[in-house]
């Protein structure tokens, strides 16, 4: 069988592929960047080419057909889907970044049988720079005692490993209201600063488990039903070791 000749140009950031009417480029961070490079370069399947480098055909492949993108606007279970979590995932789409992390967020934001807190989640991550892991949760802090229960009932355990939930039914679900029922969970600066001494906990949370985000606090703070703690970091201005491989293995 003879090989594909394909025509390509390949730069210091990436590869461009011209194959079968369509050009398609890929920088060196894409999911699939070497595979795509070694089916050039053995000149194998256009159609397994194709399906590598086309995100599209990637995220709708990914999720089952749950996700679609068509022209540039993405659709969910059939219905259009646009705020600030759709806009980043289709700019990082188009940029080639690894998108399974926020596919996978995005699955589980939609699960959450709140609309308020489908719609502000996203943009509190953004504001506190709080990463998303590889399933879809993503990461918080929460301050706490010396004993690793928490300042408000001294009840819950919030030591390494421990799982904390509440009914979701008992967690205040009105944004306008600031200090009420519900596991609290904050940006670092904020936990940091709260309370005297004590521990910084960080935790791993389901976006389906949000309960509202209170308006006052600059999207500093959030309530949930149910939190993972899973590491502790230095209650220090500054310090943080939640490193990109840190992150990858929660």
């Amino acid at each position: 069988m003879s090989k594909t000749q394909y025509t390509f140009i390949q730069g210091a950031d990436g590869i461009t592929v011209y194959v079968q009417g369509n050009s398609y480029t890929v920088g060196k961070n894409h999911q699939n960047f070497n595979e795509i490079l070694n089916i050039i370069k053995k000149g194998k399947s256009e159609k397994k080419l194709i399906n590598l480098m086309d995100n599209k055909k990637i995220i709708e492949a990914y999720t089952s057909g749950i996700i679609e993108i068509k022209n540039g606007v993405l659709f969910y279970e059939g219905a259009e889907l646009r705020n600030s979590l759709t806009t980043k995932l289709l700019q990082m789409m188009e940029e080639g970044f690894n998108i399974s992390p926020l596919v996978n967020f995005l699955i589980n934001l939609k699960a959450n049988p709140s609309r308020t807190a489908q719609q502000e989640l996203y943009d509190f991550l953004e504001a506190g720079n709080l990463p998303i892991t590889p399933d879809g949760y993503f990461l918080a802090y929460k301050s706490v005692n010396s004993s690793y229960k928490d300042y408000r009932s001294n009840t819950f355990d919030n030591s390494i490993g421990s799982t904390c939930e509440m009914p979701r039914g008992d967690v205040c679900d009105n944004r306008e209201i600031t200090c009420a029922e519900g596991l609290h969970f904050a940006q670092k600066t904020y936990a940091a600063n709260f309370g005297s001494g004590g521990h910084l906990m960080v935790l791993k949370i389901n976006p389906a488990d949000v309960v509202s985000i209170p308006l006052d606090y600059n999207n500093q703070k959030g309530r949930c039903a149910r939190y993972k703690v899973i590491d502790e970091v230095p209650k220090t201005k500054g310090s943080d070791k939640l490193t990109d491989k840190a992150v990858a293995e929660y």
